[in-house]
């Protein structure tokens, strides 16, 4: 049984809040951080997992409030998500797409060992 939509939308907004203070609403980030969001609940609502959500806004809430390992985790993911973006939109290099396969390959190891959904 999928979970009710008004949890699907709280978590939505938990994830976007704890987001918008981790990387403490700058400009570019702020953006990066709405683009994924967006998408995985577009994407992704029918695989929703509450416990990960929770783990996430956690993970979030505490890059918010120390400078550490997680606030660079998130700071890096905003990173790749803008110049993504902005290589698809400046330029076309050769092999573009399979640059990026360790990354998510990185991602996809950290959200299985801590239980999370950083995408």
């Amino acid at each position: 049984m999928p979970p009710p939509r008004s949890a699907i939308i709280a978590s939505y907004r938990q994830l976007y809040k704890a987001g918008l203070s981790s990387i403490q609403h700058s400009s570019p980030a702020r953006f990066a951080i709405r683009d994924k969001i967006r998408a995985a609940f577009r994407n992704g609502a029918a695989v929703f997992s509450q416990q990960r959500a929770d783990n996430t806004v956690e993970f979030l809430r505490t890059a918010a409030r120390r400078k550490g390992i997680e606030h660079q985790v998130v700071r890096n993911l905003c990173l790749v998500h803008y110049w993504q973006v902005m290589g698809k939109k400046n330029r076309k290099i050769e092999g573009y797409e399979t640059a990026y396969s360790s990354y998510y390959e990185n991602i996809g190891l950290l959200n299985q060992s801590m239980e999370l959904e950083l995408r």
